[in-house]
C-alpha cells in the first residue's frame, strides 16, 4: 500500500466528505423546521422506495467496478480497465431506465395501497426520473476508488448535495403553501435534479481521467464471469436487505398506529426517529467512511499479492482506532443528547431518542468499516448472509413488536440489528484477517474513559444555558480532549510495560 497516497486521499476524502454531510445534516434541520416531523415521516416512505429501485437498478456496481478496474489495472491491462467500466455504464443505465419506467407507471399503486399514503405518488414520479444518472454515477464512482482518486467522488457527492440545498430553496415558497404532497416533491425535484448535474460533472472528470489510460478498450477474458461473481452476492444482498428495510419502514407507522397513534401522530414518530434523531448520530461516522471506502481497493490489492500480513495489520488498526472514535462519539451523545437535541432542532424529545439510541453507534460504526474491508477481502457471500439474517429479523420485530409496544419496540428492533449485523461482520474479519483483538485497550478502557469523563462535565457545567451553541462547543470540546489525552496515555502506558518485558524478559 502506497502509505502517503492513502493518507492524502483519506484527509482530503474525510474534509469533503464533512463538508457535504454538515450541509445534509444542516439541511434536515432546513426542511423539518418548513415541512415538520410529519413531512419528514412522509419523505421518508417516498425515499425509502426510491432507495429499493436505485438499489435493484445499480446495487453492487461501484463494488463491480472497483473490484475489475483495481484487478485490470493491477496486471497493467489499461485498455481492459476501460472496457470494464463501459461495460459497466451500459449494464446499469439500461437497467436503471427499466426500473425507473416502471415506477413512474406503478407510482399509484405503490403510494396509495403499499405506502397507505396517496401524498406519496407525486414524489415517486419525480424521483423515477433520477435512477439512470444515479446508475451511471454509481460506475464511475466505482472508477474512481479503484484509481486512489475518492477525491473525485467526494466532491461529486458534495455538488449533489449543493444543487439538492438550491433547487428546494428555489422552489420551496411555491410548493410548501400548496400542502406536505407538494412539499416533498419539491424536496426531490433537487434530489432529481442534483442527480442529472452530478452524473454530468463525474462524467467530465472521468473523461479528463482515462485519456492517461488511452482511448482503446480491450476486452477482458471472463468478464462477465468476473463481474457476476462481484456484483451477484452484494446485489442480492442489498436488493433483499432494500427490500426488507422498505416493508420495515412502511411497517413502523403501521405499526405505530396500531398501538394507537393516529396517522399523523405515527408519521411525526417515524420522522423523529429515522428522518432527525438517526440523521444526527451517524453524522461523526464520516470520518470513518473515508477509510472504509479506501480500504476495498487497499485490501482486494493485498489479497490478489497475497500480502496476509499487510491485511491483518490494515486490519488491526483500522478496527482499533474504529472502536475508540465510536465509543468516544456515543458517549458524548449519551451524556450531551439533551443538549445537542435543543441546539440542532429546539425540541428537546428528541434528546431522548438521541441518548437513548447513543449505545448502538460503536457497532454502526464498526459495521460500516467491516463490511468495506470484507468487499475488499472478497468476501461478499458472508455479507449476503449476514445482511439477509439482520434484515428478516428486523421485519419480524418490527411487525411483532411494534403494536405491543410503540416507540419502544423501535429502539429494540434498532439495537437487536446493531448487534447481530456488526457482531457477524466482525467476527468474520477477525478470523479471515487474523486480528489480535484487544479487549480492554480498544473497548473496555474507552468505555469507562467516557462515562467518567461525561459525568465529570455535567456536574461541572449546566445542562442548559440561553448560549447553548457555546455550552455544546465547550463540553463537546474539552470532552474530546480528556478523552484523547486519557487513551492516548493509556496506549503509551502499554507500549512502555510491553517493551520492558521485552527488555527484562
Amino acid at each position: 500500500m502506497k502509505k502517503e497516497i492513502f493518507v492524502k486521499n483519506a484527509l482530503l476524502l474525510t474534509a469533503i466528505t464533512l463538508i457535504t454531510r454538515s450541509l445534509g445534516v444542516f439541511f434536515r434541520i432546513y426542511i423539518s423546521g418548513k415541512i415538520g416531523a410529519e413531512g419528514i415521516g412522509l419523505m421518508g416512505l417516498a425515499m425509502t422506495v426510491y432507495s429499493f429501485s436505485a438499489t435493484f437498478a445499480a446495487s453492487g456496481i461501484t463494488l463491480t467496478v472497483t473490484r475489475l478496474v483495481t484487478d485490470t489495472l493491477a496486471k497493467d491491462n489499461k485498455a481492459g480497465a476501460l472496457f470494464a467500466v463501459k461495460r459497466c455504464v451500459a449494464f446499469s443505465v439500461i437497467m436503471s431506465a427499466a426500473v425507473g419506467v416502471c415506477l413512474f407507471v406503478f407510482s399509484n399503486e405503490i403510494g396509495t395501497y403499499f405506502l397507505k399514503d396517496s401524498r406519496s405518488v407525486l414524489s415517486l414520479k419525480v424521483l423515477s426520473a433520477s435512477l439512470p444518472f444515479m446508475a451511471a454515477s454509481s460506475c464511475l464512482r466505482g472508477y474512481f476508488f479503484a484509481r486512489r482518486q475518492a477525491v473525485k467522488t467526494a466532491l461529486e457527492q458534495l455538488l449533489e448535495q449543493v444543487c439538492e440545498i438550491g433547487v428546494f430553496m428555489t422552489v420551496s415558497l411555491r410548493f410548501i403553501p400548496m400542502g406536505l404532497e407538494y412539499a416533498c416533491c419539491g424536496v426531490v425535484l433537487g434530489t432529481t435534479l442534483a442527480e442529472f448535474f452530478s452524473f454530468f460533472f463525474s462524467l467530465a472528470l472521468y473523461l479528463h481521467d482515462v485519456k492517461r489510460l488511452g482511448r482503446k478498450s480491450e476486452k477482458v477474458p471472463s468478464f462477465a464471469k468476473k463481474a457476476l461473481a462481484i456484483g451477484t452476492p452484494v446485489t442480492l444482498s442489498s436488493c433483499l436487505r432494500s427490500g426488507l428495510s422498505m416493508a420495515e419502514n412502511v411497517l413502523i407507522p403501521y405499526g405505530l398506529k396500531k398501538y394507537g397513534a393516529d396517522s399523523s401522530t405515527a408519521l411525526k414518530e417515524y420522522g423523529k426517529i429515522t428522518g432527525m434523531a438517526m440523521p444526527v448520530l451517524i453524522f461523526p461516522n464520516v470520518f470513518l467512511y473515508s477509510f472504509a471506502m479506501l480500504m476495498i481497493p487497499e485490501m482486494s490489492e493485498a489479497k490478489i499479492s497475497g500480502n496476509h500480513r499487510t491485511i491483518s495489520r490494515m486490519a488491526q488498526r483500522v478496527m482499533r482506532f474504529s472502536l475508540v472514535f465510536s465509543i468516544c462519539v456515543a458517549t458524548m451523545f449519551l451524556f450531551f443528547g439533551d443538549d445537542i437535541a435543543m441546539l440542532i432542532y429546539g425540541d428537546k424529545s428528541l434528546g431522548f431518542f438521541i441518548k437513548v439510541l447513543s449505545p448502538i453507534i460503536p457497532f454502526l460504526y464498526l459495521d460500516n468499516v467491516v463490511d468495506g474491508m470484507l468487499k475488499g477481502l472478497n468476501e461478499q457471500l458472508h455479507y449476503l448472509i449476514y445482511n439477509i439474517i439482520d434484515s428478516v429479523t428486523r421485519v419480524i420485530l418490527t411487525f411483532t413488536l411494534l403494536p405491543l409496544m410503540g416507540t419502544k419496540g423501535v429502539i429494540i428492533v434498532c439495537y437487536v440489528s446493531a448487534i447481530l449485523n456488526s457482531g457477524l461482520s466482525t467476527l468474520r474479519l477477525i478470523k479471515v484477517a487474523h486480528i489480535d483483538m484487544k479487549i480492554f485497550s480498544w473497548i473496555i478502557f474507552p468505555v469507562i474513559t467516557g462515562i467518567s469523563t461525561g459525568l465529570i462535565i455535567n456536574a461541572i457545567l449546566p445542562r442548559y444555558s440561553e448560549n447553548s451553541l457555546f455550552l455544546v462547543i465547550t463540553k463537546c470540546a474539552i470532552f474530546i480532549l480528556i478523552f484523547t489525552a486519557a487513551v492516548y496515555l493509556s496506549n503509551r502506558v502499554s507500549e512502555n510495560g510491553f517493551n520492558n518485558k521485552i527488555t527484562h524478559g
